[in-house]
Formats: structure tokens, sequence, C-alpha cells
């Protein structure tokens, strides 16, 4: 065997550390550039890089799903059935002051009274048209005739009949509302109370879509991390594993770096796991024109930015919770219970009253044996000796609005929090942003200082995990904080009204 030269041994150790650095170059050039080169969301570029296939599929922006539920979400279009149901029911209380056609006639055989034992018989008839005014007034107008031995309390006519007209008017019992009128009315107020019921519904569904929106987008970004940590260490061990065959490194390093490719595999699967979750809760959201639930976004259907977040001022807070109180259909509903209550009210004490009826009708009786104007009026008078059913309902209308009054407070002072809360929840948000923006970035520069001592030999391959999987959980915690930020600006839009 040859003898080494002097001089020899340093030359080879000088060519070892000089491969040991080509290695760390490579894994620089290859790996780390492209992951710093990675944007997160605040920088407007795409945080995790899509499959080539997914690079044609649509994207899925959020007004674009919003949209969709608006348009085709069973739960709001059931509501949207209320509304058109609430209508129908205002149509049918409307139809109690529809006119009416009526027809009557019969023939009747009797002993008469006159002449006991003898057979008296007579015909009748009787048609007329009614119209019941919202007043309380009752206009009837017709014809009879009534032939024969009419019995009482029919009134003979001549043989082409009778001709009336008659008015009922009452004056104070039930001249101004009565149980007809009071049901319209708030059949009418129905309408506008289902309108707001549906406006809640919308606006439940919208932040709820919103909220699954953009926990499927941060699943998504928190994937494309998860995929570039397994990259980086799959890259890894196959230099260590070089390393070690070359005998610059120990075996142990190479079970090191085999341990971190596992337990990356891992973080990679559940946070597959994680999208898959949020997509299917996204897909609920999510329906076709004609009932059907629409296809599962992919990842690729993830927007590729998102605008960086901003911090609300006390003048767009106070414009917020102006909106509020003017917009929100839980205040419009409350005022609208107040008026169908109103009604109740109006009519229970309209019952406390005495009746007195008018009716008047002045007629022609016509044909042989006739005997030409007619005439029937009368007047009736009701008292009740006592007034419990008007009292209780009025007692109860009366406590109803305290009630409503109560509730209108407590829910003013609700939606004022609300939206108190979302906007502290947006700039609290905001600074957490800002600040893992910076942990961000300091993670990256000691992941970079870390991987620089290893390559001097300075430092372990453990170490080196460890602060790659520290700026991983960095970027996935950025990510996290932007999609909470968008929550609770989708949280200001619900209270505000403003979807």
């Amino acid at each position: 065997m040859r003898r080494m030269e002097p001089g020899e041994g340093s030359k080879a150790r000088a060519w070892v550390h000089t491969a040991r650095l080509c290695i760390i170059a490579l894994i620089v050039a290859h790996i780390v550039a492209p992951i710093v080169a990675v944007a997160e969301p605040q920088s407007g570029r795409r945080p995790d890089a899509p499959q080539p296939q997914q690079q044609q599929l649509p994207v899925l922006v959020l007004d674009e799903l919003l949209a969709q539920v608006e348009a085709w979400h069973p739960k709001l279009r059931g509501a949207d059935v209320n509304r058109r149901a609430a209508s129908a029911k205002r149509l049918e209380k409307q139809g109690a002051f529809d006119p009416v056609l009526s027809f009557g006639g019969g023939f009747l055989q009797y002993n008469s009274t006159s002449a006991p034992g003898k057979l008296s018989s007579t015909t009748v008839s009787e048609f007329s048209a009614d119209w019941l005014t919202r007043s309380g007034m009752k206009f009837s107008a017709g014809t009879r005739l009534n032939r024969g031995n009419v019995k009482s309390p029919l009134s003979f006519t001549g043989s082409t009949g009778e001709y009336f007209a008659e008015i009922r008017i009452p004056f104070l019992r039930g001249a101004r509302i009565n149980e007809k009128l009071a049901a319209e009315r708030q059949a009418l107020l129905g309408e506008p109370l289902a309108d707001t019921e549906y406006s809640e519904t919308r606006l439940d569904l919208l932040l709820k879509a919103s909220n699954a929106y953009w926990d499927w987008v941060a699943a998504g970004r928190a994937l494309g991390v998860a995929r570039d940590l397994l990259d980086l260490a799959k890259f890894r061990a196959e230099a260590v594993a070089e390393r070690a065959r070359a005998g610059d490194l120990p075996q142990i390093d190479t079970v090191e770096a085999d341990l971190e490719v596992q337990r990356r595999q891992g973080m990679l699967v559940k946070a597959d796991r994680d999208l898959q979750k949020a997509a299917f809760k996204l897909s609920l959201f999510m329906w076709t024109p004609v009932g059907l639930p629409a296809p599962i976004p992919q990842p690729g259907n993830a927007p590729a930015s998102t605008p960086p977040p901003v911090l609300f001022t006390d003048d767009r807070a106070v414009a917020g919770q102006r909106l509020a109180l003017e917009r929100r259909p839980e205040v419009r509903a409350i005022g609208i219970e107040q008026q169908i209550t109103d009604v109740d009210l109006d009519l229970a004490r309209n019952q406390r009253l005495p009746g007195i009826d008018l009716t008047f009708g002045p007629g022609r009786d016509t044909g042989e044996n006739s005997i030409g104007y007619t005439l029937k009026a009368g007047l009736t008078f009701t008292l009740p000796l006592r007034q419990r059913t008007a009292d209780g309902r009025i007692a109860a209308a009366s406590l109803k609005l305290q009630k409503l009054e109560l509730d209108l407070a407590n829910e003013r002072l609700r939606i004022l929090t609300e939206v108190n809360d979302a906007v502290s929840a947006i700039n609290t948000t905001y600074e957490r942003f800002r600040a893992a923006e910076e942990e961000v970035r300091l993670a990256r520069l000691l992941e970079e200082g870390e991987r620089t001592r290893f390559a001097l030999g300075d430092s372990t391959l453990f170490l080196v995990n460890q602060r790659e999987r520290a700026t991983a959980e960095a970027r996935v915690k950025l990510i996290e904080i932007q999609a909470e930020y968008e929550q609770a600006v989708a949280a200001f839009r619900a209270a505000t009204v403003q979807f």
C-alpha cells in the first residue's frame, strides 16, 4: 500500500469540507430559496404553490359563494316560502270583505193556525248581494218573492216580488274596528314580519358561509405549509444519507432525518384531513339552481391572495352602530310586533263598549196584490253585564306591549355590543397579525442561522428540525390569524347588515 505523502491528509480533509459545503449549498438552492420566496397572505402572493392540475380550476371568491347561498340555499328558499305564506294569509283575511251573492228558496206545507185542520202551503225565494265594509257597515240589496199562504215571520209579496236595499250601521262596538278588520290589519303586518324573519335567516346563513369559507382557505394554506415542510425533510434525509455513507456524518443522523420525515408526514396527513373537513363544511352552503348540492370545493379553487388586514377607525365603528340600529331585522320585528299588539289592544277596548246597531231598509213591492213602497227599520242595543273578556284582552295586550318595550331596549343594547365586539375583534386581530408577521420573519432568521451553523458543524440536525418546525408553526399561526380577521370582518358586515 502506498504511503500518504506529507500534506495529503490536510488535502483530504479540505476536500471533505468542500463536499460538505456543496451539499449544504444544494439544500439552500433547491429548498430554502423556494420556501423563502413563498409569499405569506399579507404580501399578496400565494403562500402554498398549487399542484399543476389545480391551476386550471376556477377560483371560488367569497362574493360568488354568498350569491349562491342567497339564490339557491334550501333554508333561505324555505324562508321565502314563509314570506309567500304570509301574503296568502293576508289575502285570506281580506276575503272577509268580499261581496257575497246568496240565493235561497223553498216550499212549505203546514197546518194553518187561522183554520186548524186545513192544509196551507207557500213558496218563498230570495236573492241578495251582501257587502261588509271595513268600517263595520253592511250593505245588502236584492229581491224576494213569497207567494201562497205565507207563514210568519215571512211577509207576502206582490206577484213580481219585492226589491229592497238595506244597511246595517254599528255606532259603538264594531263601529271603527271589528274582529275581521283587526285580523286583516294583523295579516298585513304579518308580511313585513315575515320579511324580517327572512332577513334574519339570510344574515345568519351568509355569516356561517363566510366563516366556513375562511376556514377552508386557511386549511388549504396550512396544507401548503405542511407540504413544504415535508419536502424539505425528504430532501435533507437524502443529503444526510449521502453524507453518512461518505463518513462525514454519523449513522444516527440518518435515523434523526428519517424520523423527521415521518413526523412531518403525519403533520401533512392531519393538515389534509383538516382541509377535507373544512371543504365538507363549506359544501353545505353550495347548491345548484336545480336544488342539488354543488361539487365539493377543491384546494385549487382557493384564492391566490388576500388583502392585508386594516384597522377600523372609531368613525367607522360609530357608523356601523347607526346602520345596525337602522337595518337590523330584530329591531324591525319588535316594532312590527308592537303594531300587531296595538291592534289587539284597540279591538279589546272597542269590545268594552255597548252595542248600538241601526238597521234601515227601504224597498218596493211590485206586481199584482203589491203595496208599493216598503220599509224596514230597527235599533238594537246590547250591554254585557260583565266585561271580563274585554278586560282580560286589554290587560294581556298592555302587558305584552310592556314586554316588547323591554325586549327592544335589550335588543338595541345587544346589537350595539355585537358591533363593538366585532370592531374590537377586527382591531385586535390586526395587531396580532402584525406581531405574527414579525414572528415569521424572526423564525426564518433563526432557521437560516441554525442551518448555517449546522453546515459549519456547530449545530445538530435536531436543532435544525426544531427551527424549521418553529417557522412552519409561525406561518400557520399567521394564516389562522388572517382567517380570524376575515371572519371578524364578516361578523361586522352581518351585524351592520352590509351583506
